[in-house]
């Protein structure tokens, strides 16, 4: 990150073959410096720039990737949604909602068979 970088003392003996070519050139030392320091600068803020740049190109890279998540979160959401009406449109009778009533306490009298067909024909039977 350029933006963290700390601008070195080019009075230092370290840089001291970079003056040494611009003293050469007919500059004084202390002007030597400064010019190497205003050349730092220069190449700092376009280190900058280009960092700056990239980050937005990162961020925008992220925000398009997360839109199209939510996106395809939201259509497995909606196909999900579809799947489970159709579902539910086939197979009315295991949706039906639940009574809940009381359970019946006298038992249930069937008749017998023969006693049932009797009745089916119309006959008289003696229960």
């Amino acid at each position: 990150n350029p933006n963290l970088a700390v601008q070195p003392d080019f009075t230092l003996q370290e840089h001291q073959l970079a003056r040494q070519q611009l003293v050469d050139g007919g500059f004084t030392d202390d002007q030597a410096a400064r010019s190497l320091a205003a050349l730092w600068t220069l190449a700092n803020n376009a280190d900058k720039e280009r960092w700056n740049l990239r980050q937005e190109r990162l961020q925008e890279a992220r925000e398009r990737e997360e839109e199209e998540e939510e996106q395809r979160q939201q259509l497995r959401q909606e196909e999900a949604e579809a799947a489970r009406l159709e579902d539910r449109k086939k197979n009315k009778n295991k949706y039906a909602p639940l009574v809940r009533g009381k359970a019946p306490s006298d038992p249930t009298i069937l008749p017998a068979q023969y006693a049932t067909r009797k009745l089916k024909a119309g006959d008289y039977c003696e229960l």
